[in-house]
């Protein structure tokens, strides 16, 4: 199941997100605003797509899939 994420400044005007973290904790996939991001420990982001297919097919191809069984298999977006 997604974590929701609220808005920092408590406006309701901000689309929600939603984000899962990696298996190990060092990295999240976040969906907001029409985008999908895989974000690293750091706070350095990667656009991976607009939809969650294809972020699934992004995370594949850079290896992270099994990093993030629920994004993969629960999800439907």
């Amino acid at each position: 199941m997604p974590n929701n994420l609220k808005n920092s400044k408590g406006d309701n005007d901000m689309e929600s997100q939603y984000f899962w973290m990696s298996l190990d904790d060092l990295e999240q996939v976040v969906i907001g605003n029409g985008e999908v991001l895989l974000i690293n420990k750091n706070g350095e982001s990667t656009r991976i797509g607009t939809t969650v297919d294809e972020a699934r097919k992004r995370l594949t191809d850079f290896g992270k899939d099994e990093d993030f069984p629920d994004f993969m298999n629960d999800y439907n977006g």
